[in-house]
């Protein structure tokens, strides 16, 4: 009983002390909470951001950065930022996807795009665009991280994948009409796990042809890879003619080959008057502080149309001549032939008592000759399109990439004299088509380029 009076005003003078003291801790919570939220939320989700831009409408979105290039620990992650920008003129939805790709032994076909399916050189699984997909109005871009997690199992050497975004979008064809054109971009991550690496390649002689009429000369470059990770072959092609003489000191720019296939890298000499047989010496290194590799091949350019068409022609005024002065010379001879039938006629005449006056008749004969002579001088005078392709065709494609290359060829040649207006529409005529078949290395490659200019 008598510890009721003093136990009751206890519990009723620290209940609301207690709970005032909860209730700042949860305020406190709530306010960290908050803050937590506001710095590290859009790491989490939605830290793309969009931002407009007054860009010129070109008929293209376009991907920037084109080509990523890492070297990473396994277990390492780490993220890159992407930038896609809409130039097509109308409002776009885009879908991101990720798929792996590889080299081919074909030194044609620089990469290889698998699909849905995993490449033994492949990183898809590795990435992770920040977004699946997104609406973009004209001149919006939007940037949005993606991530890299190399696995902690993962084996020393190269891993490829790409980060596509795929849209269709109608626009306008030559005619005017409206077209619907689905088109896609990329971006290359070429991931290089830390570790024991093979550097190893090899070169093959310089393609050139056996007998050209004249320039320019295309010099083709085929590099082999039999390394676990991309190769950056480079270096220079030294042009000697018959007699030993330099005549050309051309730089062979880098180019990236995968592991376990081939690539080749075309080099032109931009040079038009030519004659003779001319040696051609690549001297191509992969890795620095080694010798580079060297090989040579050698070959003849004669205009042989032209010096045919030379000797044919002196051939010919040979021949007339000739004739015309055998023609000439039976008609003297028939002359004189004809002046001593005359003048035996008359000789003849005079001896029977003839009444003709010889200089009459020998005038006569004269002018009869002089006559068939003119008639005889008489005898011997002196003396674009616009056919609409299939771009799914591959012999069209083959084209198109011809194409590019002559343009990236003389972009390289307007660089060197540095004309470096015309080299950018030539990169830019060159990248519009690379974008429309998708060829994502020669895409990269231009890029590189232009941000050299």
């Amino acid at each position: 009983m008598s510890f009721e009076p003093n136990t009751t005003p206890t519990i009723s003078k620290t209940a609301p002390a207690v709970h005032r003291c909860l209730s700042a801790v949860i305020v406190l919570i709530s306010v960290f909470a908050f803050i937590l939220m506001l710095i590290s939320g859009p790491a989490i989700a939605g830290a793309y951001t969009v931002e407009k831009h007054d860009d010129a409408i070109t008929g293209q979105f376009v991907i920037s950065p084109t080509k990523v290039e890492l070297e990473m620990k396994p277990g390492e992650t780490t993220s890159r930022d992407i930038v896609i920008t809409n130039r097509t003129g109308s409002t776009l939805t885009v879908e991101m996807s990720v798929e792996d790709f590889e080299g081919s032994q074909d030194p044609s076909q620089a990469t290889v795009f698998k699909g849905d399916e995993d490449s033994n050189w492949g990183a898809r699984h590795w990435l992770e665009p920040e977004i699946s997909s997104i609406v973009l109005k004209q001149g919006e871009a939007v940037s949005f991280h993606t991530k890299i997690a190399v696995p902690k199992t993962a084996e020393p050497g190269g891993r490829y994948a790409a980060v596509f975004a795929s849209s269709t979008y109608e626009s306008q064809d030559e005619q005017g009409s409206a077209v619907n054109i689905t088109s896609r971009v990329g971006t290359l991550f070429l991931i290089t796990v830390a570790g024991p690496r093979i550097e190893q390649g090899s070169l093959d002689k310089p393609e050139v042809p056996t007998l050209a009429e004249f320039g320019p000369i295309d010099i083709g470059l085929v590099f082999h890879n039999q390394g676990n990770v991309h190769l950056k072959p480079s270096g220079r092609i030294v042009i000697t003619n018959i007699i030993g003489q330099t005549v050309a000191e051309i730089p062979a720019p880098e180019w990236v080959v995968l592991p376990d296939s081939s690539r080749r890298s075309v080099v032109r000499w931009d040079s038009h008057y030519l004659f003779g047989r001319y040696t051609v010496q690549a001297e191509i290194g992969y890795t620095s502080g080694s010798d580079p590799i060297i090989k040579t091949v050698t070959f003849w350019v004669i205009p042989w149309k032209i010096l045919t068409a030379v000797i044919a022609g002196v051939v010919i005024i040979v021949v007339l001549i000739a004739w015309r002065v055998r023609r000439r010379r039976g008609a003297s001879q028939m002359l004189e032939d004809e002046f001593e039938d005359q003048h035996a006629e008359h000789e003849a005449q005079s001896a029977s008592g003839g009444r003709q006056d010889p200089a009459v008749a020998v005038t006569a004969s004269a002018n009869q000759a002089l006559s068939r002579q003119a008639a005889l001088n008489e005898l011997f005078p002196s003396m674009g399109d616009t056919s609409i392709v299939d771009l799914d065709d591959l012999e069209t494609q083959r084209l198109i990439r011809d194409l590019i290359g002559q343009e990236l060829d003389l972009a390289r040649a307007f660089i060197r004299e540095g004309r470096t207006d015309e080299a950018r529409n030539e990169l830019l005529e060159a990248r519009s088509a690379a974008q429309r078949i998708g060829l994502l290395a020669e895409i990269g490659m231009i890029d590189d380029m232009l941000h050299q200019l």
